[in-house]
């Protein structure tokens, strides 16, 4: 299972998206006029609508063109997640991309072939990373909260935990632009810092490879103008 708590939000916004989820729920887990199709997602049954998926998704729409599909297993994914990714392919619920659910969505979107999430998804992600302050580690290392523009407070694992998500996420697209931006975010992070990070741990060792290496050139960088 994904977990899509990795950026804490302030309480009003929690507030808003909790209630939004709570009535998306009540749509995808009872079957509807024109649901036609049932994802089976761990012990959740999620009633959805086959033009719906189609139209949104290249991958639904490969999987519905069998028309005798009445089902789709979904895994790795928890109802919570998948609904909040459902949402975003149905106009009559209000959504927008943010610190809460960015990353689950940028990782299901990728997943399910969502192209206009996934651009959007990117924006939000570059924005960010341009607000977002330098890590310096070395002044933080009893794990402080960061306070950020916007008012969120993150500890330095885990933005250092997010960094490595999405740093994974645009390696597997081979988006230069945005693993670039990370990279520089990433080569502020010492080394003991970046390797404590559980998520930074469950990358493969070509992509942790390639955060040691812009680590060391920083480094370096910084060695010779100082010499």
């Amino acid at each position: 299972m994904i977990s899509s708590q990795i950026l804490s939000s302030g309480d009003q916004q929690q507030s808003i998206s909790m209630k939004s989820s709570n009535t998306a729920e009540e749509f995808f887990f009872q079957s509807h006029p024109f649901s036609d199709l049932i994802l089976l997602v761990q012990d959740k049954q999620l009633y959805v609508d086959k033009s719906v998926l189609a139209i949104g998704s290249k991958v639904f729409h490969k999987y519905i063109q069998d028309e005798t599909i009445n089902s789709i297993e979904i895994i790795d994914v928890s109802p919570n997640e998948m609904i909040e990714l459902l949402r975003f392919l149905y106009p009559q619920f209000h959504c927008t991309i943010n610190n809460q659910n960015v990353t689950i969505l940028l990782i299901l979107a990728y997943r399910f072939e969502i192209d206009f999430l996934s651009s959007a998804c990117r924006t939000f992600i570059l924005f960010y990373l341009s607000k977002i302050e330098i890590i310096n580690m070395y002044k933080n290392r009893n794990n402080k909260l960061i306070k950020q523009e916007d008012g969120t407070c993150l500890s330095i694992s885990s933005i250092i935990d997010i960094l490595c998500i999405w740093f994974r996420e645009f390696l597997y697209i081979n988006d230069t632009i945005c693993c670039e931006a990370i990279l520089n975010k990433i080569s502020y992070c010492n080394i003991s810092s970046i390797i404590q990070s559980n998520d930074f741990k469950n990358l493969e060792d070509n992509i942790k490879w390639r955060i040691f290496q812009v680590r060391a050139k920083y480094l370096e960088n910084q060695y010779l103008s100082i010499v």
